[in-house]
């Protein structure tokens, strides 16, 4: 928790002060933190002893590979999308025609995050405890 507040507190320092743009808040980041980081964080300690972490490597990986190919070679340079520059940190990769970093971090978010979840609620489900005993502790 600390760390997705720190890491929050220093995207918001970096747009007010060193970002080109300047208008709003680093709302995907914010998201991406607060969505997906400190989930994934509070629950890692349960799911790691599960985690096959060569597959991990492996999917990430392809992932990456197959979104980078598609959103820096096809979809900003020929405009099919594009992001909200206003929402973004401000920090930009030129040579993949100025994908935002936040567009390459989501991607590897969404892969951890989601394994973590998996397993997380493999977990649970192996226990046969109830939702809120099991993930607030026994009243």
């Amino acid at each position: 928790m600390v760390l997705g507040v720190a890491l929050i507190a220093v995207a918001v320092f970096y747009k007010r002060w060193f970002s080109s743009v300047l208008a709003g808040w680093p709302g995907y980041f914010i998201v991406l933190v607060a969505g997906g980081l400190i989930p994934s964080a509070s629950f890692y300690p349960v799911a790691r002893r599960f985690i096959n972490w060569r597959a991990l490597s492996l999917t990430m990986f392809f992932v990456l590979l197959v979104s980078l190919l598609w959103e820096a070679t096809l979809a900003l340079p020929y405009g099919w999308w594009n992001y909200q520059h206003g929402a973004m940190m401000g920090v930009f990769i030129g040579a993949w025609s100025g994908l935002p970093v936040e567009a390459v971090l989501v991607w590897l978010a969404v892969t951890y995050g989601t394994v973590i979840l998996f397993e997380v609620v493999k977990v649970w489900q192996a226990s046969g405890r109830r939702a809120k005993q099991a993930f607030l502790g026994s009243s």
